[in-house]
């Protein structure tokens, strides 16, 4: 099996005390520690999606602040951000025509929360306008003579609430910079950027594109989202993940794809549908997805007969393949996903009515029948169930072909 990775650059941002008080993310797409991209709007977008829901912010950067490079698209709102506002500072560069339409975006941007940082800064007639919306400016002082950046420093003291000097080089340029009174420091004298890299679930563009068209339907049915999101096995994986985070659950455990629709919002779900798609992920896993909606369908059949909370043992189900895809302990994996005591015990353990019917749907999918008849459940209900489940994924994913 191919294993997909996740990849970003992160470079700690320090204070004058040399404390690191914020990290910037980069983009990165291998081990090799440099920025190859030919779509800048794929690159901001697979930057946030990686960092966001592959790593997880605080994985990366702890309870600080992060620093995002958006292409001109994210900037003028033609894609909505799905970071945190409160931790999230937005990178505006250096590159990006100066427009009444760019003005008023960032307006909306810092009424949502976010902040505001110039990359890069040069002060002219054209980008004075954006020196009132900026928290921070950032100034470019690789390869610039000393005289250049003192200069900079004071046209742009006066006027700006806090100054950054980026790209430190040397031990001399630090000191300088320290002395002249910058409030912020980075640079590859103080860190070389740092890869961080995850095992990553595919993802399919068609069935990314469907769910958008359902969601942004006003007539939608919720049932109908729910299934295609279960089928798109990469984003239900993130969006459980998301909907369990402390800041979206302060800890209560989540049981179904509606509940993490629910608390999570329509809007942010279409959001990073979004992002999955303008990232480029186009991973095409129509078989893997039809495996684990054969074995979450499966289950959800089982437990009616049993008298198990059938919404619950479907998501089991839909998660239970995890170990396997991603290379990685189911164990492991339910740590990040804190979903209720009666899907971490069917995951968990064959000891319970939920645990037996996982147990029975593995082994049926293996053609595994002396497992099958270890469960207790009778072989014909296993095949039935079986059956049922195989039309039921096939019917769906025909949906997304």
């Amino acid at each position: 099996m191919t294993v997909l990775h996740a990849y970003v650059g992160r470079q700690a941002i320090f204070d004058r005390d040399l404390n690191v008080v914020a990290y910037e993310l980069l983009y990165r797409n291998s081990d090799e520690n440099r920025a190859r991209f030919d779509n800048p709007d794929q690159a901001s977008a697979a930057t946030m999606f990686n960092a966001y829901l592959e790593l997880g912010l605080d994985r990366l950067a702890g309870g600080m602040p992060v620093y995002v490079n958006l292409s001109k698209a994210f900037l003028l709102g033609e894609y909505d951000i799905p970071l945190p506002p409160e931790r999230t500072v937005l990178e505006v560069l250096e590159d990006v025509p100066v427009t009444p339409q760019l003005i008023t975006q960032l307006q909306k941007f810092r009424a949502q929360g976010f902040r505001i940082a110039l990359d890069d800064f040069v002060l002219t007639a054209e980008t004075r306008a954006l020196v009132p919306l900026a928290d921070i400016i950032k100034i470019d002082v690789l390869n610039v003579p000393p005289d250049e950046v003192r200069r900079q420093y004071a046209e742009l003291r006066p006027i700006a609430r806090t100054l950054l000097a980026e790209k430190i080089s040397t031990h001399d340029e630090m000191e300088m910079l320290h002395g002249l009174g910058f409030e912020l420091f980075q640079g590859h004298f103080l860190q070389l950027p740092i890869i961080s890299r995850t095992e990553r679930m595919p993802h399919n563009r068609a069935a990314l594109m469907q769910l958008l068209a359902k969601l942004y339907d006003p007539r939608h049915d919720v049932r109908q989202v729910e299934k295609l999101i279960a089928a798109e096995i990469g984003l239900a994986t993130r969006l459980f993940k998301l909907a369990s985070s402390a800041a979206m659950s302060r800890g209560a455990p989540i049981s179904t794809v509606k509940d993490a629709i629910a608390r999570v919002g329509t809007q942010q779900v279409a959001a990073l549908a979004m992002l999955a798609i303008v990232a480029n992920y186009d991973d095409k896993p129509i078989e893997l997805a039809r495996d684990a909606l054969v074995r979450a369908r499966m289950c959800e059949v089982l437990a009616r007969s049993t008298n198990q909370p059938p919404d619950q043992l479907f998501t089991a189900g839909l998660l239970s393949l995890l170990d396997a895809l991603l290379d990685t302990p189911l164990q492991q994996i339910l740590a990040e996903l804190p979903v209720t005591a009666a899907i971490h015990e069917a995951l968990s353990t064959t000891r319970t009515a939920g645990g037996r019917i996982i147990e029975a749907a593995r082994a049926q999918g293996n053609a595994d029948f002396d497992r099958v008849d270890g469960t207790g459940i009778p072989a014909q209900q296993v095949f039935m169930a079986w059956y049922e489940a195989v039309r039921w994924a096939d019917e769906l994913i025909s949906l997304l072909r």
